[in-house]
């Protein structure tokens, strides 16, 4: 009998082997130092998306995971193809967004004149760094999948040039992987918190992106309306609850009316979401010290020293928190029944639609761009003054249906490469990248990505001509706004030179001729609305730095 001939493969067909086991999708842009694991991928007809820049395969990674809670695999060269992805890193890293980032690396035998310490530059992100030899290039890989969704953070797999081509023996054993132990919660702990629940008068729970993770939004919603607490979500977490007692986003993002009915509670429980200056207003948020936290660490506690944090995972402590509860026989708060005298006026009606410059008012275009974008929205923003109004009116269906990479690090630049994962995630969903004209001029490469990638959706620029945060931040403190301001560039043209419909809107009448497009068009729209600097969100406070 003939023995068939064993097939040898090589260290990076062994890489791409592992990926298309583990994931369903990845993002990239080729390059010295990662042609053979992308060629071996797009030769199997593995799903990849090529993006322009390197930073959008890790944005479009960290979206695409957002959207679908799946996760992907980033790939880009070594050095200049590294460095540029690393903003996008460490968004990744500091929003708790697991992918594996495969890129190439200076050989095994030692740096040439033009590599990096890339090790030394992830570690600098508090990234975890697995690098590839010849001998275990399948634990390696399959370590850098387990180690990202156990963490929930991106790990990146250095590829030495040398290694990519060798072939590969028998893989060599790992040591087992000991996932991480949650931290333990006593029945002290839970007992506490229940007596607290019970005793207010009106109680507040916000849920975060940690019940979205968890998948424990019905027990959130069954422990609050056990008590008959109000709900608040995080820009993570929106609606998550699908609860009709619930007072919408927290922190910059709450509209100003509806501050006297957050500032009433007497008991806040946080479930899974930050704290951080964003979140809390810098801490002015509540009107109550009584504040309590569930979380599993507490670097994001920047803003609510006061607060008291349980360590723990939400799928251990709320089974049993409502439980305690319970057997507390609890009576229903008063706290939903008062919320319609405790929310004050919306004053939208008596603000102006347009500044004394003639261009738009954010907070009008927003308002309309939720009565005429289709309820099977998907929103996705870059950074910027304008997401402040976005957050604030434009109704969002699902958590997944609103992503924002960048937020965690305070970046701008990133909606267009998100807005590719986030498309290519869900491609069900009407997509809306919402970006500025400064983070839209940052992000350009991408926006060709998105046309193509995307069958039906929008890209909608809020055109104020300038850094506008920085404007209300600093400009309004003396600092010199020169650098502040920006030369009006028309993106509807841009967009229709890629391959889009560009649509220009300069006063409320023009936001019809999109809704027109919403209607009849097909492709991508490119919608440039130029609105005036005039106009400051409360949440842009002089000197706010976040």
């Amino acid at each position: 009998m003939v023995q068939a001939p064993v097939q040898h493969k090589t260290v990076t067909d062994v890489i791409a082997s592992v990926i298309q086991q583990r994931v369903d999708r990845a993002f990239g842009l080729i390059g010295n130092g990662n042609v053979d694991l992308v060629s071996a991928l797009t030769a199997a007809t593995f799903p990849f998306t090529t993006v322009r820049h390197e930073v959008a395969a890790v944005t479009a990674a960290d979206a695409y995971y957002r959207a679908t809670g799946k996760l992907a695999v980033a790939t880009a060269t070594y050095g200049a193809g590294f460095t540029n992805m690393a903003t996008g890193l460490a968004e990744a890293q500091l929003a708790g967004i697991p992918m594996v980032v495969v890129v190439g690396d200076a050989p095994s035998v030692g740096p040439r004149p033009f590599d990096i310490d890339q090790q030394m530059v992830t570690a600098g992100m508090n990234i975890a760094t697995l690098t590839i030899g010849e001998a275990n290039a399948a634990e390696m890989t399959n370590r850098a999948f387990e180690l990202a969704s156990d963490r929930q953070q991106p790990v990146v797999v250095l590829l030495p040039t040398d290694v990519a081509a060798s072939m590969a023996p028998a893989d060599s054993a790992l040591e087992p992987y000991e996932p991480a132990v949650d931290p333990e919660v006593t029945d002290a702990q839970i007992n506490e918190l229940a007596t607290r629940l019970v005793a207010a008068q009106r109680p507040l729970i916000l849920t975060g992106g940690g019940v979205v993770r968890t998948n424990t939004a019905e027990t959130a919603r069954e422990l609050g309306d056990a008590i008959g607490a109000v709900f608040m979500h995080s820009l993570t977490a929106s609606n998550v609850t699908k609860s009709p007692h619930s007072l919408g986003t927290a922190g910059g993002f709450t509209p100003e009316y509806r501050l006297p009915a957050v500032r009433a509670a007497d008991m806040v429980l946080i479930l899974g979401a930050t704290s951080n200056n964003f979140q809390t207003r810098k801490g002015e948020l509540f009107g109550t010290q009584n504040i309590y936290r569930v979380a599993l660490e507490d670097r994001w506690n920047l803003s609510l020293p006061q607060a008291k944090t349980i360590f723990g995972e939400l799928t251990d402590v709320l089974p049993r928190l409502v439980a305690a509860v319970k057997a507390l026989e609890p009576r229903q708060s008063t706290y939903r029944g008062e919320l319609a005298d405790l929310i004050e006026q919306d004053t939208i009606a008596q603000e102006p639609f347009y500044g004394s410059d003639g261009r738009l008012n954010p907070r009008h275009v927003a308002a309309k761009l939720n009565t005429i974008l289709p309820d099977n929205r998907q929103i996705v923003v870059d950074g910027g003054h304008f997401m402040s109004w976005v957050a604030e009116r434009i109704e969002i269906p699902e958590p997944a249906a609103f992503i924002g990479v960048g937020t965690a690090l305070q970046s701008i630049g990133l909606g267009f490469g998100s807005a590719v994962g986030a498309s290519v995630g869900s491609p069900e969903k009407f997509t809306v990248c919402v970006s500025g004209d400064g983070g839209g001029q940052m992000a350009l490469a991408d926006l060709a990505t998105f046309i193509e990638t995307t069958a039906h959706g929008a890209v909608v620029i809020i055109n104020d001509a300038a850094y506008g945060a920085e404007i209300h931040q600093y400009a309004v403190l003396g600092a010199d706004p020169t650098a502040m301001y920006l030369p009006q560039l028309d993106f509807a043209a841009i967009g229709t030179a890629m391959g889009a419909t560009g649509i220009t809107v300069n006063t409320m009448e023009d936001m019809d001729g999109f809704a027109q497009w919403l209607t009849a068009g097909t492709g991508v729209a490119v919608v440039n609305i130029n609105v005036s600097t005039e106009f400051a969100h409360p949440a842009v406070s002089p000197g706010s730095t976040g």
